[in-house]
């Protein structure tokens, strides 16, 4: 039985063993704290200057401030202390952990504290050379009095750069850094910048907002339709440093992308995952702060002339009491699938709905099937009537009350009788040769409209794919029916929408060659049944010839192929055809 005791949280001293791997030591981390630690003391610019390479064959780097100085340099190695005031450690949440990005690389430190008004103006400033036994508690370091330490105040921090970060690296790591800091930050690479530096560019993190306003110690912007704040892309900005919450986008259905971007003014209870605040804790603040920032959108989506909310949208913001405008009847029309789903295809646009005769298209057919209904479609003028189906319309009226496809299947007559498409491919799968030009093809849809009965609309059709969905090009089973008008081009490329799904298996070969021996097979198939094999053979020779020989071959001449006998009859530019030479596959030329 254990007895009654009480214990008390402590810091076991093998955790200063692991203090390396505290940040991951990029030059991103690196430039991120020192510049948050030239801010807090009370910095108004920043100098940063590289030199070399030189030791090593590594570039030196020095990040200078004219800030309060540090005033006791123990603070440099006593993690989770810092000499910043009570404020703006409440402020900030500032851990006293920034040193801790050099742990691993090692750094020398010069600062000057500011002199009070009772102090005397003796020198003050003081050099330390930290290496990462230092960081681990390994090591004492000496502290020496330094005359070089910025006058009149103010910090240096100075570090060798790894042996693979070049100047490029260096410079787009600090530029990264100081994109939305709020002090100057200058760099210096003589001889390619000026002397003094060069200012790098900065911009307000809420910069393109088309709707801004203060929350808690925040401040939110709402951006519609830009590419620089996104899915994924950092969204807050502590002073500089940014990172991302997940605030909510507002969706819509058709409309402008909507997103949140948060500023950090004055927000103590914003809590982020120390040391390095690359993402923020999980609290009922953050979900508070993520609930403002979607209501924030919905104040500049109800401003916007055209915002087409999705129903989810707009009923959180009628529900936080504000007023969106629903979006318009419009759909975008349906396209059937295609099997290369690698195939780019431009989006359409909405369209403007005839209530009474639009379409809903709910069910997914295979693209086999979607094909030869589409087609069957167009041959009615049936597909005006067709539009895609948009889960996030759901909910308006006018949406909910239009009538949907739940199912389409083809219907083949032949050989005296009547079949659905499943049941002819089935009875012909172990059997004899199916019948590919069968008496005639319809489509039968079924539609569902809310608070009515079930209803079938019958479509005559030309074309259908018997056989199974997916399946390589000699196994496909094109069925045409004897009126169709339908030429061989016209029916390879139905199959290459139907069938042709491109391997990405290393053995195979490249897409492009994929492509082209699909399409070749294609149009030899087609030919075949509309034609005659005469024909396919003759099409698929004349399209090897093309491809393969037309470049070897000069203007005029001819090739003549009978059986395994060719003959090739080359007139040059200046032959005419009565000296023309012929060469067999014998003879030399």
């Amino acid at each position: 039985m254990v007895s009654t005791s009480k214990i008390r949280a402590r810091i076991d001293g093998s955790a200063l063993k692991r203090v390396t791997r505290t940040f991951s030591a990029t030059l991103a981390d690196i430039f991120g704290e020192t510049l948050q630690n030239a801010r807090r003391a009370s910095a108004r610019e920043v100098r940063v200057t590289l030199d070399g390479p030189g030791t090593f064959d590594r570039y030196g780097i020095a990040i200078t401030d004219d800030g309060e100085g540090v005033s006791d340099p123990s603070v440099l190695l006593s993690f989770g202390q810092n000499g910043w005031d009570e404020a703006l450690v409440k402020r900030e949440d500032a851990a006293g952990m920034g040193m801790l990005s050099l742990a691993r690389r090692g750094c020398v430190v010069l600062s000057r504290p500011r002199q009070t008004e009772d102090e005397s103006g003796a020198d003050s400033g003081f050099r330390v050379e930290l290496k990462p036994a230092h960081f681990l508690g390994e090591a004492e370091v000496e502290v020496h009095p330094a005359e070089d330490a910025p006058f009149l105040h103010g910090t240096v921090v100075s570090f060798l750069a790894e042996q693979h970060e070049n100047a490029h690296n260096i410079r787009t790591a600090l530029e990264g850094a100081a994109r939305h800091y709020p002090l100057p930050v200058s760099f210096e690479h003589q001889p390619h910048t000026p002397a003094g530096g060069e200012l790098l560019p900065r911009r307000a993190f809420l910069d393109g907002a088309v709707h801004t306003e203060r929350w808690r110690g925040l401040v939110f912007g709402v951006f519609k339709n830009n590419p620089r704040i996104g899915f994924g892309d950092p969204d807050l900005n502590f002073y500089g440093l940014t990172l991302n919450v997940r605030l909510p986008a507002a969706d819509t259905a058709h409309g402008a992308s909507w997103y949140v971007a948060a500023d950090v003014e004055n927000c103590p209870k914003l809590e982020l995952v120390l040391p390095a605040r690359k993402e923020a804790v999980e609290t009922p603040f953050l979900a508070e702060m993520r609930e403002a920032a979607r209501v924030a959108a919905f104040r500049a989506m109800a401003a916007d002339p055209d915002p087409r909310p999705s129903f989810d949208t707009w009923r959180k913001a009628g529900e936080a009491g504000i007023d969106i405008a629903p979006p318009p009847a419009e759909l975008v029309p349906w396209l059937p699938g295609i099997a290369n789903v690698d195939d780019y295809r431009e989006a359409l646009k909405p369209e403007a709905l005839s209530l009474k005769e639009a379409l809903v298209v709910e069910c997914d057919p295979e693209p086999p099937e979607a094909q030869a209904f589409w087609r069957a479609a167009r041959r009615n003028n049936f597909h005006e009537r067709l539009f895609e189906a948009d889960r996030r319309l759901a909910g308006f009226a006018w949406y909910d009350a239009l009538p949907r496809v739940t199912h389409v299947e083809a219907e083949i007559t032949a050989e005296g009788r009547t079949d659905t498409l499943k049941d002819f491919s089935e009875r012909h799968r172990g059997g004899g040769p199916m019948p590919q030009r069968p008496d005639s093809i319809r489509f039968r849809i079924t539609v569902e409209t809310p608070g009515e009965k079930k209803s079938e609309i019958a479509l005559s059709a030309d074309l259908a794919f018997a056989g199974d969905d997916w399946c390589w090009i000699e196994d496909a089973r094109p069925l045409v029916t004897p009126e169709s008008d339908i030429d061989p081009q016209t029916l390879a490329n139905l199959l290459r929408n139907a069938y042709f799904s491109p391997s990405d298996d290393c053995e195979a070969d490249s897409w492009e060659t994929q492509e082209r021996d699909f399409e070749q097979n294609a149009l030899h198939l087609a030919t075949r049944l509309l034609v005659s094999d005469d024909e396919a053979r003759r099409r698929t020779i004349a399209e090897v010839v093309a491809r393969e020989l037309f470049w070897l071959i000069p203007r005029g001449a001819d090739i003549v192929v009978r059986g395994r006998d060719v003959k090739v009859t080359l007139l040059g530019p200046e032959t005419d055809a009565d000296s023309a030479s012929e060469t067999g596959p014998g003879d030399s030329p």
